[in-house]
């Protein structure tokens, strides 16, 4: 069993909101929803070393609100829902 944390100074809502697994046959990657940081991560499976992350807090393409949710589809391509005033789907 392994343990990461995200982002330590998080307090009450938290961090990881969601996570998705990279479509790889060996789904080597997961994808971070962190709602609170306005982020994804992209994040090494085995070591749960962040390897990446992208996304600040905003109301533009590539920005988040409220990052809540987080989906891969087939050919890689990352999905993002938002919460609270974010109100939208982005393809990233």
């Amino acid at each position: 069993m392994k343990e990461a944390v995200i982002s330590k100074a998080t307090r009450g809502d938290g961090a990881v909101w969601d996570i998705a697994f990279s479509k790889d046959a060996q789904q080597r990657f997961m994808y971070v929803a962190d709602g609170h940081d306005k982020t994804v991560l992209m994040v090494n499976r085995d070591s749960l070393e962040v390897l990446t992350k992208f996304g600040s807090g905003g109301q533009q393409p590539g920005q988040f609100v409220g990052v809540g949710n987080i989906a891969v589809d087939s050919k890689g391509n990352v999905y993002t829902g938002e919460t609270s005033e974010g109100k939208r789907v982005q393809k990233l």
